[in-house]
Order: C-alpha cells, then structure tokens, then sequence
C-alpha cells in the first residue's frame, strides 16, 4: 500500500519544518510527499527543497487559489494508492502513517479513515489535550457532531472526493456531505495522531468561519446531499460553536447572544440528546 502525503502550503515557512520534520519521523515511510506551493511570497519553497534528501518530494506551485484548489492539485499529482493530508501548520506523531496503514489493511471496503485530534498551542506543550471525537455513523451524526478533520486518509480508487474550490466556503464540508449523502462512512482509527495547532490570530473571525461553513451546507443542501431538516440541525451545531468559542474566550455578551441563537433554532427541529445536554451544560 503506497500512501501519498499531501500537503498545502501558503506561506507556511514559519511552520513547515516542524510539519516536514513529523513526516520524516514516521515509523512507515511515506511512498511520496506532495507539497503544494499555493503562491507563497515566503521562504515556503525554500524550506521544503531542505528535505528533498529524506524523502521523494515533489513540489507543485500553483498561483494563490485557496486551501481547497491546492489539495485538489495536490491529489491530481500524486501517484500512490491512498492520499494523507497534512496542513503545513500541524504536525503528526510518528504512528500516523502505520496506523493508516492498519487501518487500510484491516477495513478494506472502507475508502476513508479519520483520528481524533491533540489541539496544542506550540508555546505551551503542556496544554496539549485531546479532542473529544465519535465514530460518524449515519450523516445525522456527523452534522450533530462534526468529528472529522483535514489529515484524513482517502483511497485513491473507487472514490470521487474533491475539495471545494470556491474560496467563499469551506473547502471540507462539501466534500464530506457530498461522500456521507450516499452512505460512504470513513472509520475512526482510535489513536490520536494530529497535533493540531491552536493559534487565536488565524482564527479570531470565528463568525466568519462559520458563514463560510453554512455557505457550504446551504449548498450541499441545494445540491440534494442534505435535507432541510438536516440543514436546521447544522444551524444549532454551529451556533453551539460559536457560543462555546467565546466562552473560551471570555465574552460573556457573544456567548449569550449565541447561545441563545442555538436554543431558538433548536425549538424549530429534533436535535440528538448529545447536542441538547451539550447547549445546557457546556455553554
């Protein structure tokens, strides 16, 4: 089983040795590394060319097209039979690859595969926690819980997956609700092997994020890949986000707000008992 290991990257020099530095440690040895330069104005190109000598690197730069534009080139380069993907900002724990591996092995009929994730702060190693994560079982499930992340696993065979390139969505969700529509569920290797970098100055516009997410619902519901009933529970799950978030944060009026927002749009559809203690207890 040859895995490819694609990573996007937009000036990213800051971060992508530590990346590059995880997918060398790997305990199984990547069939390829595919760095997507997506116009970067840094020393982006400059710190990948360092690992040419560690493993078969090829580098693909394109002009500045979004996340979403760059995995998708990313997968059209590679040449193995399974695509990792690794965000220049994060880092793997050495396993990541062998447990893919197992799991490729060892669930055959299933296409893609998903871990939970450690959330860490680079300045202070001892906040690194686990993110609590569940087996997406049905599409309910994953618009209840949202579960999966961008260093998925994805069988390059008998697969039609493809990231969003509209910059104005998110370039994940319409691509997991297209796949989960028609009853392909990835499975969840157990181990958390993503160190997923916390940094509040990319993700200060927790609105904005979520607008861009429910620009891509909205669509995959227009598309027929979700229904209307299933669109309102996306909009309590979301808005239970942002509540959270500015909980975190300490801005009790946001939190409200928010809060608020997600019990109204609660009373309109039937929201699994997980969600309902969650809006209840942790906001």
């Amino acid at each position: 089983m040859r895995i490819s290991v694609i990573i996007p990257a937009y000036n990213a020099a800051s971060t992508l040795e530590e990346c590059l530095e995880s997918v060398v440690r790997q305990t199984v040895r990547p069939f390829e590394v595919i760095l997507v330069d997506d116009g970067s104005t840094d020393n982006t190109r400059r710190v990948a060319a360092k690992f040419e000598a560690k493993f078969t690197l090829r580098i693909v730069s394109q002009a500045n097209s979004g996340l979403g534009k760059a995995r998708n080139a990313g997968m059209a380069a590679a040449t193995g039979d399974a695509y990792a993907f690794l965000d220049a900002d994060d880092v793997w724990l050495p396993v990541k690859l062998e447990q893919g591996m197992k799991g490729l092995l060892k669930y055959p009929k299933t296409q893609w595969f998903y871990t939970p994730i450690l959330e860490w702060t680079p300045d202070n190693e001892q906040s690194t926690r686990k993110r609590a994560c569940s087996q997406v079982s049905s599409l309910r499930s994953f618009l209840s819980y949202n579960p999966i992340v961008p260093s998925t696993i994805i069988m390059r065979s008998g697969f039609d997956y493809a990231w969003e390139n509209d910059r104005n969505l998110q370039e994940d969700v319409g691509a997991h609700l297209r796949v989960l529509s028609r009853g392909d569920f990835p499975k969840m290797l157990p181990e958390a092997t993503l160190k997923y970098r916390l940094d509040f100055g990319m993700t200060a516009d927790a609105e904005g994020h979520v607008n861009k997410v429910m620009r891509a619902v909205a669509k995959a519901k227009e598309l027929g890949h979700i229904s209307e009933k299933e669109f309102k529970l996306y909009e309590v799950r979301k808005a239970y986000e942002l509540a959270r978030t500015y909980k975190k944060r300490g801005d009790t009026e946001a939190q409200k707000k928010w809060k608020a927002e997600a019990l109204n749009k609660a009373k309109t559809t039937r929201v699994p008992l997980g969600l309902w203690l969650r809006l209840h207890v942790n906001v």
